[in-house]
């Protein structure tokens, strides 16, 4: 087994079910969207406002304890560089002026030098992408943040980080755009690690900010406006709702469709994970609960075990949500070539049958998402699965209806 599949195997099932049980940590604290109001004068919100963070769910930390918005930050769990490269439109179309780009421990892997070199290919390609749809942008390129030396993976991960960050540091003087090693954060400063050993504590994130403060002088550069809120009405529009299911609805909050209070949306979830999460879902009271589940089961179990499992999860959904209203999402389809990757996605038209006698038969709603895509040119991310942002604007106002 490479070496890759070892500590991700540790890392997830630590991330993953950690997030599944308190996913969203953010959220949590009371995030709310300061994009809209005016940030104090001489503020961190007020600094990095017209600045865009990118990356993985290590720099989407910047959202806790409300420190910088959501509309300036795009973080995922799980987010790899093809991940930005699939979301650079949304990049786009908040204008900003400076452009953070944090990323790269889900990249890393086994054969070493195979993994660098595509991640090398992605990443040149992610900066061209940006400078191309944004040549006034100034881009920072940050170094890869170590995991905790006394970690199970850590003296695996480590070595590969250093030889992935020597060669952002080399793209960087390529491409002629800002690299900046966060390497002196950690000798400076007794960093606390979350339980997984790869994420922070929220101390890490002022710290952060200060650093790139001083690094980059951005109160003496010249700043454009602040990044602003286009999906104010979506916000307003689901804000009785809460979106339960796997990283394609994980999409909404990534993109900031809608607040990431109403995105339960791990990568990886399966039915059997999102059951763990109904008493979070629950502290939410939503009024309507919208689940789309099936793109990971399907992988993993056959129809009737699928079925039953979901009518488990409709069941633990309302004993304690009993005035809910519940919307089961059809699976989506995949491309061509993701169905040949995996067969099993053959089977999805039929998962998608027993899931509409499934809701006849408890008596809830079910969305089919077909006329979505036979209306739409629907693009797809890299993987075939999931979307690019377009998608996520045709699904929320596709949905509208079933809340008004």
């Amino acid at each position: 087994m490479k070496m890759v599949q070892r500590w991700v195997s540790i890392f997830l099932s630590a991330a993953i079910l950690s997030t599944l049980v308190a996913c969203g940590s953010a959220d949590d604290k009371g995030q709310t969207q300061l994009a809209t109001t005016q940030a104090p004068a001489g503020s961190v919100q007020e600094l990095f406002g017209s600045s865009l963070f990118v990356g993985d769910s290590i720099i989407g930390g910047l959202t806790n304890d409300d420190l910088l918005p959501e509309m300036n930050v795009m973080g995922g769990l799980g987010a790899t560089v093809q991940t930005t490269l699939d979301n650079v439109e949304e990049i786009s179309s908040r204008k900003p002026s400076h452009v953070f780009l944090s990323m790269g421990q889900n990249d890393l892997g086994e054969p070493l030098e195979e993994a660098k070199k595509t991640f090398v290919q992605k990443y040149s390609r992610l900066v061209d992408r940006i400078r191309e749809l944004l040549p006034a942008a100034r881009v920072y390129m940050l170094s890869i943040t170590p995991v905790d030396a006394a970690s199970p993976f850590g003296a695996s991960m480590n070595p590969q980080i250093e030889t992935f960050n020597a060669a952002l540091e080399k793209i960087a003087k390529e491409k002629r755009v800002d690299y900046i090693d966060l390497a002196p954060i950690f000798r400076q400063h007794k960093i606390q690690y979350d339980e997984d050993g790869s994420h922070f504590t929220n101390t890490f994130y002022p710290i952060l900010l200060d650093y790139l403060k001083e690094w980059t002088d951005l109160a003496n550069q010249p700043r454009g406006p602040a990044v602003t809120d286009p999906n104010e009405a979506y916000k307003a529009a689901f804000r009785h709702s809460v979106f339960l299911g796997d990283s394609i609805l994980g999409g909404l909050s990534y993109l900031s469709k809608v607040d990431s209070a109403n995105v339960i949306a791990p990568s990886g979830a399966t039915l059997s994970l999102a059951l763990m999460n109904v008493e979070k879902l629950s502290s939410r009271a939503p009024e309507h609960v919208f689940i789309l589940l099936g793109s990971n089961d399907i992988r993993l179990s056959d129809k009737q075990d699928f079925v039953e499992s979901y009518r488990q999860l409709i069941g633990s959904i309302r004993n304690k949500l009993p005035k809910a209203k519940l919307h089961i999402l059809s699976i989506p389809p995949v491309t061509e070539e993701a169905l040949k990757q995996v067969t099993r996605y053959a089977n999805i038209t039929d998962f998608n049958q027993a899931l509409e006698q499934l809701a006849d038969e408890v008596k809830v709603d079910y969305v089919d998402l077909s006329p979505l895509f036979d209306a739409n040119k629907i693009q797809y991310a890299d993987n075939g699965v999931h979307f690019k942002p377009h998608f996520y604007s045709l699904l929320l106002d596709y949905l509208k209806r079933l809340v008004k």
